[in-house]
């Protein structure tokens, strides 16, 4: 009796030495390797881009290093066409994902998402030409819609905007191009991506009133990495404790952050 109470406790405790070393086999990973991995999609100015010297730059691109800083490694950071981030995250090819990625539940099949971090809208915007006063004029046969493939941005035109033709890009750079170039009348993105866009041609584009759906933002990691989702939640509540997060807020969209429960939008 006594000796198969004694096997009983050291087989749950093996299983528990087992379950724990999987758990941290993510850390164990990262810290071998020197640096961590973060997927980004330099084309969705002032989160992430590239800047004049070429290398990665913006919000995320801070929050990146920021941290790998608090983890004591070095950052990787893995450039990808927007619907190659979470493809490459399930291969393995990057630990995370750390760009401005709406945490939908479709996609929450796939891959876990943190707590939101940022909370923002789905927008129109247009050239200055074009008789669109509010998006309550767009959704007509004959308008196209330039969009990102595999975006939020994507998924609602096909449905709030039904009547348009919505035409899929792979990046921000190339919608606003087929604005600029009249293959699209409007195009969908989130608001403050959108208002940097029409920053870069103020004399010819413009965003319309009003949102099409609220949305936020959250970074990603693989389902079976969730000690490393607990430590991506923490340390996103910590730097909005300390200031950290309205020191980047403030540095690269010029407004001051405001607190928001994120989990009770």
């Amino acid at each position: 009796m006594y000796k198969h109470k004694l096997f009983v406790v050291i087989l749950v405790l093996s299983l528990l030495l087992i379950t724990f070393a999987a758990e941290a086999s993510i850390f164990d990973k990262i810290e071998s390797r020197g640096s961590i991995r973060i997927g980004i999609n330099t084309r969705t100015k002032p989160f992430t881009f590239r800047g004049d010297d070429g290398q990665p730059a913006g919000m995320c691109v801070d929050l990146g290093k920021l941290i790998a800083d608090k983890m004591g490694v070095k950052v990787e950071f893995v450039d990808l066409e927007w619907g190659g981030l979470i493809p490459a995250l399930i291969a393995g090819r990057i630990d995370i994902f750390g760009d401005t990625v709406s945490n939908t539940l479709e996609r929450a099949k796939t891959i876990a998402f943190t707590d939101s971090w940022f909370r923002t809208g789905s927008v129109v915007y247009t050239r200055k030409d074009t008789p669109f006063e509010s998006i309550d004029d767009v959704n007509k046969k004959g308008v196209k819609t330039a969009v990102i493939i595999g975006t939020i941005g994507e998924a609602i035109s096909r449905v709030i905007l039904n009547n348009t033709e919505v035409i899929a890009y792979d990046n921000t750079t190339d919608v606003t191009q087929a604005l600029l170039t009249g293959r699209a009348e409007i195009a969908i993105e989130d608001e403050i991506i959108a208002f940097a866009q029409v920053d870069t041609a103020p004399d010819k584009l413009r965003v319309l009133p009003g949102y099409l759906v609220i949305d936020t933002y959250s970074f990603g990691v693989r389902h079976e990495d969730s000690d490393l989702l607990r430590w991506l939640n923490l340390f996103f509540e910590r730097i909005k404790r300390s200031g950290e997060f309205k020191d980047l807020y403030k540095k690269w969209l010029n407004q001051e952050w405001k607190s928001i429960p994120q989990k009770q939008l």
